[in-house]
């Protein structure tokens, strides 16, 4: 059987059909050694198209064909030994060739005159065979063809034109020709083509591995034992019978076992080819090695030491013995690069890798190949060499491969330990892969940094790049200072005015506001020796979160936060798309906030690593428990907790902590809450600011949960002194205003909150959310007694019900439904503690749920089925993208991969929409959904990648 040669093979059939219907035809097959030329033939010959031809076969080079003139006939039709047994008896005669052609060892040079007698004799001999059959002549090893007869086949083609002849002539490529220009003759002829064998792929070698084991193998066997032999065929079962033979399965398990011995064979024949071959060939393949694939051909020439054409015989060589991939352009496996650099020692090996790197710097290779060299020495020994590694590790950086750009700067700083530049673009591309190990990079930076303004711009990125830790107070002090005293000594002009936003945006951040005496300890200098750039992406972003803390203006919060998303590019760092969420996130853009941190988690050419998906799954679970899917964030937060713990790393996730504090006082486990609170301590002041007003606003609810209104009221007041200090007054960032006003209206103390609830009203005007004008609408509406109570209620209620914010919704109607009741319209208070329990209930608002439903049976209704609100529609947005991807085909791990999740959180969010649809497996999914949607809504799935 022959694997994957069909398209070979019914080209070669179709060739024979022509001629067996009078066309004169010559295929000329080549393909390196071991390729299975021969047995393509044989395949050829025994198939349906060569049934009723008479067959001549020889093969040139043998012992039996003598050499000299002819050799290559005398195969054919006059062989030494007894005639072949494909040879049909027409093959014999009265005028048979064995009486005029030459005997071997017949050294004359070719001359027309000489050799036109025999020409014209044996072209009458085949065109009296073709006279009754259609004839096939076949030469194997026709690259040692001497000229004779190659000249002989021109001639026949020529004057056989409308005979029933095939000439099948199969070659070694790259193989030394012994008549070179007899070849480009007789390859002129329109009659002849050529059929060139490629490598076997991953399907082709698949049949041969089962033919070889018996039963299917593995893809990844396949592919494994493809590329480790470059597809030889010959290679490729060689291989499949030692698997076979050592007991190996045509599994994952036998893929890595193919690798392993397929890289040894390759080694091995390459050791012994070098070992016949000329010093040339090992010099060629030692240069190949070193280039690794980027070696443009005057690079090999000069590296070896070898002309160009000493240089394409040996590449050949290392092709056809399967040292090569089948382009020729790099190895086929790591042991063969072994194999040939292992002998040279470091030394050695160095000097070529720095020939190298200038070979391909003179050649205008990318900076990047040339730094690989340079990656491979001890240490960068020449200035050229650390200006080679700073391009690299630029080019690194615009294509978002930070821990790319991490390892050329660090040999930059081996070199030239004082470069400022260098360890600041260090600490930069650190932090995305391990912000720990910032910290010390950043802290020299800024130590070594005189100039006041340039030292802001490095506390700017410090403190935003190491966002996800809680700081040392120490380092909280640099940052603080250095921020303080260029917003102190900052004059005007547009680059100082970009920088101040900066500045005032990061002290807002981290809770500091008034004014540092840190510029006295840091006077401006006119000498600096690197100055960071202020990048205008960056600036905007942070500047938008500014207006966005601070409240004043929606809109230019927005616009400043979209173009930041839009404009973001690989080159900058991850927190600047998740400073542009927190922005949309307050606006109440939720859907765009979470594709800021989709974006934040796809970009750059490194996967997301642990620290970014941590940076990003706590905002994601701040966003969600606030818009009222409550499970989802404590998926969110579960998950992002977990990352940290398998870091290894002692660091306390606040934000993340808090979030899942406060979902569980939402689920009516408030014990639990404080339990989870009280193990992170007292919230520490070198904390940010959004993490202490997090941590303070849930511990504020979960003592209010758990029956202590004094303790509440005091931790509420201590979230609101700490956003004054840090001037965040954004009403809707840590709501504890319009909580510390219900609980006043709680404990009958409404004439305490009515100052508060006109602060807040009056900020949450000018915000101008729906989410924050129901707030206000609420706060209010619990400390007004009466009519004017229940229309604040009813307009918190209204406000709220168009925003994302579906669990304060929930708590509006449940204290309208309250007021009603008190009021005396127990009617009224039925439809709204009714709706209350539902909405609540649905988002996994379980306390309010139930106290909503208590309230519902006092006041003499029942909990039913609430109109307008379908279980389905109590999805949440990530619980229809898992339903959706579900049912769509996607495995777990497949959907944790599409949402940049846990396979944990995946089966969570399953559950949860297992629960809520009432149907316990996947394929029940689709009819339920479109049972609550209707069956004409589409399903919310996406295409799954391949190989997820």
């Amino acid at each position: 059987m022959i694997h994957g040669r069909d398209n070979e093979l019914t080209a070669l059939g179709a060739q024979a059909a022509a001629a067996s219907h009078g066309e004169t035809r010559c295929a000329v097959l080549t393909a390196p050694s071991g390729y299975g030329k021969s047995a393509l033939l044989d395949a050829l010959l025994r198939s349906p198209a060569c049934q009723d031809m008479t067959v001549l076969r020889g093969r040139c080079g043998g012992a039996s064909a003598g050499a000299g003139a002819y050799a290559g006939l005398r195969t054919l039709f006059a062989p030494a030994d007894a005639p072949a047994p494909d040879h049909h008896p027409e093959a014999a005669g009265a005028d048979d060739p064995a009486v005029f052609l030459p005997g071997p060892g017949d050294g004359r040079p070719f001359t027309l005159t000489s050799a036109y007698p025999v020409f014209r004799r044996l072209s009458s001999h085949v065109l009296r065979l073709t006279a009754d059959r259609p004839l096939v002549l076949v030469l194997d090893d026709a690259h040692h063809c001497d000229e004779h007869s190659l000249r002989w086949l021109d001639f026949l083609l020529r004057r056989a034109a409308g005979r029933p002849l095939l000439v099948l002539l199969a070659r070694s490529s790259g193989a030394q020709l012994r008549a070179p220009r007899a070849w480009a003759d007789l390859l002129a002829h329109p009659a002849v083509s050529v059929t060139s064998l490629g490598p076997l792929g991953a399907d082709a070698v698949g049949g041969l591995a089962r033919q070889v084991f018996g039963v299917p193998a593995h893809p990844l066997l396949a592919q494994q034992v493809a590329a480790v032999t470059a597809g030889n065929p010959r290679t490729v079962e060689r291989l499949l019978g030692e698997l076979r033979s050592q007991g190996a399965a045509p599994d994952e398990a036998g893929a890595q076992r193919a690798s392993e011995l397929g890289g040894a064979m390759a080694a091995g024949s390459v050791r012994q080819l070098l070992d016949r071959e000329p010093p040339e060939v090992r010099s060629v393949a030692t240069a190949i090695a070193l280039l690794d694939g980027t070696r443009p051909p005057e690079c090999v020439t000069v590296l070896a030491d070898v002309d160009q054409a000493q240089a394409d015989e040996a590449i050949a060589v290392l092709r056809h013995a399967g040292a090569l991939t089948p382009d020729g352009a790099g190895l086929v496996h790591e042991a063969v690069r072994s194999e040939l650099l292992e002998p040279l020692g470091s030394r050695r090996t160095a000097e070529l890798h720095a020939r190298a790197a200038l070979l391909l710097s003179d050649a205008g290779r990318p900076v990047e190949q040339v730094a690989q060299h340079l990656m491979r020495m001890p240490c960068a020994q020449e200035p050229w060499m650390s200006a080679v590694l700073r391009d690299a590790a630029a080019r690194a950086e615009q294509r978002g491969a930070f821990a790319e750009a991490a390892g050329y700067l660090r040999r930059v700083l081996e070199a030239e330990p004082d470069d400022a530049e260098a360890r600041l673009r260090l600490a930069l591309a650190v932090a995305p892969e391990d912000p720990l190990s910032a910290v010390p990079l950043f802290r020299t930076a800024l130590a070594g940094t005189p100039d006041t303004f340039a030292r802001a711009g490095i506390a700017v990125q410090y403190a935003m790049a190491c966002l996800s830790l809680p700081l040392p107070a120490t380092c909280r002090a640099e940052i603080l200072g250095a921020l303080e005293a260029a917003r102190d000594a900052l004059g005007s002009g547009p680059e100082r005015d970009r920088l101040r936003d900066q500045v005032a945006a990061v002290l807002l951040l981290m809770g500091r506001r008034g004014t540092g005496v840190a510029a006295r300890q840091h006077p401006v200098t006119a000498a600096l020796p690197y100055q960071p750039r202020t990048d205008l992406l960056q600036a905007e972003a942070l500047a938008g979160l500014r207006t966005a803390l601070a409240g004043h203006s929606r809109e230019t919060a927005l616009k400043e936060a979209r173009h930041a998303v839009a404009a973001a590019s690989p080159q900058q760092p991850p927190w600047l798309l998740f400073t542009a969420a927190i922005t949309l996130g307050l606006a109440d853009e939720t859907t765009e906030a979470h594709r800021a941190l989709d974006a934040m988690l796809r970009r750059g050419g490194d996967e997301p690593t642990a620290w970014v998906r941590v940076l990003a799954g706590s905002l994601r679970s701040f966003l969600l428990h606030r818009d009222g899917a409550v499970l989802d964030a404590a998926a969110e937060a579960r998950s992002a907790i977990d990352t940290v713990d398998r870091t290894g790393c002692d660091v306390r996730l606040v934000a993340a902590r808090a979030v899942l504090a406060s979902v569980l006082v939402d689920r009516g486990e408030p014990r639990q809450a404080e339990r989870l609170l009280s193990r992170m301590g007292r919230t520490e002041p070198h904390r940010s600011a959004l993490a202490s007003l997090l941590y303070l606003h849930a511990r504020a609810r979960t003592r209010w949960a758990t029956g202590h209104p004094a303790q509440a009221l005091r931790l509420l007041r201590e979230c609101g002194w700490a956003q004054e200090t840090a001037g965040v007054q954004n009403p809707v960032l840590a709501p504890w205003w319009a909580d510390t006003c219900l609980i006043l209206a709680a404990v009958r103390r409404p004439a305490d909150g009515r100052e508060l609830a006109e602060q807040g009203a009056e900020r949450a005007r000018r915000w101008g959310t729906p989410r924050a004008l129901g707030l206000a609408a609420l706060a209010e509406g619990v400390l007004t007694p009466g009519r004017a109570g229940l229309d604040l209620l009813t307009e918190a209620a209204h406000q709220l019900s168009t925003s994302p914010a579906v669990a304060e919704y929930a708590r509006a109607e449940h204290a309208l439904g309250q007021a009603l009741l008190q009021y005396g319209d127990e009617a009224g208070a039925r439809e709204r503690l009714r709706r209350a329990a539902g909405i609540a209930g649905g988002c996994g608002a379980l306390a309010l749920a139930e106290s909503a439903r208590r309230l519902l049976v006092s006041a003499g209704g029942r909990m039913g089925h609430t109109p307008g609100t379908p279980a389905g529609g109590l999805l949440t947005t990530t619980e229809l993208k898992v339903a959706g991807l579900a049912v769509s085909g996607a495995s777990n791990r497949q959907i944790a991969q599409r949402l940049f999740v846990t396979v944990r959180t995946v089966e969570s969010h399953l559950t949860n929409v297992y629960r809520k649809l009432g149907v316990r497996r996947r394929d029940q999914l689709v009819v339920a959904l479109r049972a609550v949607h209707g069956r004409s809504w589409p399903l919310p799935g996406w295409p799954v990648p391949e190989g997820a």
